[in-house]
Order: structure tokens, then C-alpha cells, then sequence
């Protein structure tokens, strides 16, 4: 699949505010709040989805498979739009928001440039794969997130 050049320029541009702000986020939470590897996964699992896609969104620039590039849809969804929808609008979470935002806006142009380039088998592959991958990562972290919620409220109520 051979992208235009505003579409791939758009799609760097989206990859990089997604990796600006994935950065931002993972030296937060490891750094200043000082959790654990596996806490940061949980508290923080936009990261670890963000950082895959961008590895994929890296190979499909070089092999121009638009299979990998859609993988890791449904948890950019899940975590990154469908938060803006349950989480509240204010102290800590704007900036949460900003990145849910971003990562609505890169797996937006990842549906628009499969379905413009008619790439419905790797659309179809994708999502497939990410269901398998993803749906026991997301279960695992709801599951923990349950389990340590008071320590996350705690760890998101800091200044």
C-alpha cells in the first residue's frame, strides 16, 4: 500500500504526538510516582499499547502491510477513547485526556487509510489478531485495577 504523501505525513505526525506523549507518560509514572513494571502496566496500560502500535506503525512505514498497523485497535479504543467517556474531565486527567485524544486521532487514520485503500483482509486480520492478543490484556488489567484500586486512586489523587 503506497500512501500519499499528506496521508503519510499526517500518519508520522500522529505516531509522533502519540510517542512525545507516551514518553511523557511512562517517565510520570516510573519516575515521579515510582511504580512497579508490572503497576505501570495496569495503571498506566495506555503505554504499553501505545508503545506497540508505534512499533507497528514503524514496520508498516518500511513493509507497508496495513495488517500490523490496525492490531492494536482495540485497545488504543478501549483505553484511549472509551476513557474520555468514564474518567472525569479535570485535575490529573486533562493530560490523560490530551493522550486519548491523540490516540483516537492515530487509530482514526489507520481505519481511514485501510478502508480507503479497499485493505479489507488485513483490516479483517487485524482486528482478529488483536482481539486474540488483547482481550486477555485487557482482562488483566481491569482484574488488577479492581483488585489495587485504592492505590490507584491514591497514586492519581497526587500533585
Amino acid at each position: 500500500m503506497n500512501l500519499s504523501k499528506s496521508e503519510k505525513t499526517t500518519g508520522i505526525i500522529l505516531a509522533s504526538l502519540l510517542l512525545l506523549i507516551t514518553l511523557a507518560s511512562t517517565c510520570f509514572f516510573l519516575g515521579k510516582l515510582r511504580v512497579s513494571m508490572i503497576e505501570w502496566i495496569a495503571f498506566n496500560s495506555c503505554s504499553p499499547s501505545s508503545f506497540l502500535y508505534l512499533i507497528f506503525f514503524i514496520i508498516f512505514l518500511i513493509n507497508k502491510k496495513g495488517a500490523l498497523l490496525i492490531i492494536t485497535a482495540l485497545p488504543l479504543y478501549y483505553l484511549g477513547t472509551m476513557s474520555m467517556f468514564v474518567l472525569p474531565w479535570d485535575g490529573n486527567y486533562v493530560v490523560a485526556h490530551i493522550r486519548h485524544i491523540i490516540m483516537t486521532l492515530n487509530i482514526a487514520w489507520v481505519f481511514f487509510v485501510l478502508l480507503k485503500y479497499k485493505e479489507y483482509r488485513a483490516i479483517a486480520l487485524g482486528l482478529l489478531t488483536g482481539i486474540i492478543l488483547f482481550v486477555p490484556f485487557i482482562a488483566y488489567v481491569q482484574t488488577y485495577n479492581k483488585i489495587h484500586e485504592e492505590k490507584m486512586v491514591r497514586l492519581f489523587m497526587q500533585k
